[in-house]
């Protein structure tokens, strides 16, 4: 947890100037994680396939794991914003209906490793 705290806070902020929506862990899969991007800088002004600008921050997150040591597939998905849901800190930027999901599922290995590691 704490390399995706590290991504969605430091290397996120490093590379977008803030850091990333929401980081939540799934409560159906032991090994997957989303990060929320509710504006990500990618794909704020592409009218035409989204998906594939914030497919390009999937690659990044992954080569991050993966420089650390953390393999797991990364994908990108367009969810729209839910009635209610705050949206704050976006001055200047287009009023999207949706955001970016970036679920993380962590490789079988990591998740051994890391039960090893509490043994």
């Amino acid at each position: 947890m704490s390399i995706l705290q590290f991504i969605s806070s430091t290397a996120w902020k490093s590379l977008f100037g803030r850091p990333a929506d929401s980081l939540e862990r799934s409560i159906d899969h032991a090994d997957e994680y989303m990060i929320f991007d509710y504006n990500p800088i990618t794909s704020n002004f592409v009218s035409v396939h989204q998906s594939s600008a914030d497919a390009y921050l999937s690659g990044i997150i992954a080569g991050i794991l993966e420089g650390a040591g953390f393999t797991a597939r990364v994908s990108a998905h367009t969810v729209d914003v839910e009635e209610g849901e705050i949206r704050s800190g976006f001055v200047g930027l287009p009023n999207r209906k949706d955001k970016a999901v970036f679920l993380v599922k962590f490789a079988p290995k990591v998740l051994e490793r890391d039960a090893e590691l509490e043994r």
